[in-house]
């Protein structure tokens, strides 16, 4: 019977799996992709390659080859995994599009939300990076040498695909706030309010270009 780490962990594996298999199914159920970024292609492409290593890892504890504290090893590595999968899951649900186009200004705002790293490439590069991690470390030895060349393989072909969120995006703020006079400004972002004082004159262009005249 398995121990209380070993439970756990096959828990996080078969959730990963689930997610796994819920964002293929999305993605394969797209009525056009002709206008996502190459990215998704490759990361859908390369999905099978986590869930086979899973599956191995799955009944490597399941019959017992796997001792308790290999389990609690490879603990927070699995739960790493599934915390970029679900984010993968999400940013393909939004963006791959079940009918019509789909949408990528909308994944554009949900990566930078999340912050540079978030892109679908690079979760997925991480989850490789886990499994390969989970498969031969901590006593697992739960992946074939075969199948440590494929996530290599795939991690290198990762890396040389182009970025799915073009630079500029990070860089972009949104709003431009423009003060002259000899008053001072004061900008309180979180709250939204932009303050002039004395006899400055203030200009919010709210990320839209602006044209002046003379007085």
């Amino acid at each position: 019977m398995s121990g209380a780490e070993a439970i756990l962990v096959l828990g996080v594996i078969s959730s990963i799996i689930a997610i796994v298999d819920a964002t293929k199914k999305a993605y394969d159920a797209a009525a056009n992709t002709e206008g996502l970024p190459e990215a998704f292609r490759e990361v859908a492409g390369r999905l099978p390659i986590v869930r086979n290593i899973l599956d191995s890892a799955k009944q490597c504890i399941n019959k017992g080859d796997v001792d308790e504290d290999s389990c609690k090893g490879v603990k927070h590595v699995v739960e790493s995994c599934e915390n970029k999968a679900k984010k993968l899951d999400e940013l393909f649900h939004k963006v791959v599009p079940a009918n019509g186009a789909s949408d990528l200004k909308r994944y554009y705002k949900a990566v930078k939300a999340c912050g540079k790293g978030n892109e679908v490439e690079n979760l997925m590069k991480g989850m490789l990076e886990d499994v390969q991690l989970l498969g031969c470390e901590h006593g697992m030895k739960t992946a074939t040498e075969a199948q440590q060349e494929q996530i290599a393989k795939a991690i290198t072909e990762l890396l040389a695909i182009p970025p799915s969120v073009p630079e500029h995006i990070f860089q972009e703020t949104g709003f431009t706030a423009n003060n002259s006079g000899s008053g001072t400004q004061s900008n309180f972002h979180a709250q939204g309010e932009y303050i002039a004082q004395g006899e400055a004159r203030q200009y919010n262009s709210g990320g839209r270009a602006m044209s002046f005249g003379k007085d």
